[in-house]
């Protein structure tokens, strides 16, 4: 089965990071609307879903791969590519190659030709304003291995009002889209029972929000990013050219499935002792010895001996733990 590898936020090749700001995001819908527009009229696939995978998948355009090869949709060089190629980690135990474009255009068509593929076929006859239903339809079709890919999806639309792009409105969820266009030139109409509030937020949003706020470039002086959503540890290997199993080690944790959205992710090894300026931290409720070891980009090991205590020992309230 072929499976799209998710891109999401940031970065240069070497592990120079930056946050990607509202305005990257912005930038990037005012950038390339035309072209999914074009995507829209000529293929049927709304400019909204078109632009939020690129959002995405790209890192708003500043993932490592979509700056050398102009793939903004992590598509891989399968299925008879003779052009050129971009290696990348991913989930495969070497790197895998990913298609080079001459231009962003060439990728956001190949893109198009990907869901014109008879397993997307049901998701055309949803509407094209219909975001939610096409969002929920890529998921159940398998375009992504992230669970909640369809959340991140409606949650990027809906907080930076991709929606308004093609002429749409922010939608209520689970109720039908209803469109009254009277003719091809006027703009369509939308029944008030799908519509939502632009100032209500949606969960999507919430959950989108939380997780931008949550961004960090580095933690005592390590880098480190946030598992987003939509993404997986396969897409931050990507996007860093990191083996996925040096990440495993970097984080302390034996299998992915011990990292949880919104965890902070490092990429590179931790330190002995915190080069900050606090030396003492004082417990809070739920806090554990691996948590606090990745909140201050302490090596767990290292956390524990200077407070003589097991890596898995409960941490009450009120506790004060040595730093450095």
């Amino acid at each position: 089965m072929r499976h799209i590898i998710i891109l999401f936020l940031l970065l240069c090749m070497g592990l120079q990071t930056r946050a990607q700001s509202a305005s990257d995001i912005l930038a990037y819908i005012e950038k390339y609307k035309g072209i999914a527009l074009e995507q829209q009229r000529r293929h049927g696939i709304p400019a909204t879903i078109t632009l939020a995978q690129g959002i995405l998948e790209s890192g708003a355009g500043k993932s490592g791969l979509t700056r050398n090869s102009n793939n903004h949709f992590g598509v891989k060089a399968l299925g008879g590519w003779s052009g050129s190629v971009y290696k990348a980690w991913d989930d495969e135990p070497q790197k895998s190659s990913f298609r080079v474009y001459a231009s962003a255009s060439e990728s956001f068509e190949d893109h198009s030709k990907v869901l014109l593929a008879p397993r997307y076929r049901s998701l055309f006859s949803k509407s094209i304003y219909d975001y939610r239903g096409w969002a929920i339809g890529l998921q159940r079709c398998g375009y992504a291995t992230a669970k909640n890919y369809a959340v991140a999806l409606i949650g990027f639309i809906d907080t930076y009002k991709i929606y308004a792009v093609n002429g749409g409105v922010k939608l209520r969820p689970g109720k039908t889209v209803v469109v009254r266009q009277t003719r091809e030139s006027a703009p369509p109409t939308f029944d008030d029972d799908c519509q939502m509030d632009e100032e209500e937020q949606s969960e999507e949003e919430q959950t989108v929000k939380s997780a931008v706020e949550r961004f960090v470039v580095d933690i005592n002086d390590v880098a480190c990013t946030i598992l987003y959503p939509g993404t997986t540890l396969s897409t931050i290997a990507m996007q860093y050219d990191i083996p996925k199993d040096q990440l495993l080690e970097f984080n302390e944790v034996v299998v992915e499935e011990d990292l949880h959205e919104g965890d902070i992710i490092f990429l590179d090894k931790k330190k002995k002792k915190y080069t900050g300026p606090k030396d003492f931290y004082t417990v809070r409720e739920g806090d554990t010895m691996y948590g606090i070891s990745q909140q201050f980009g302490i090596k767990l090991v290292n956390l524990a001996k200077m407070n003589d205590r097991d890596i898995d020992e409960k941490l009450y309230t009120g506790d004060k733990l040595r730093l450095k």
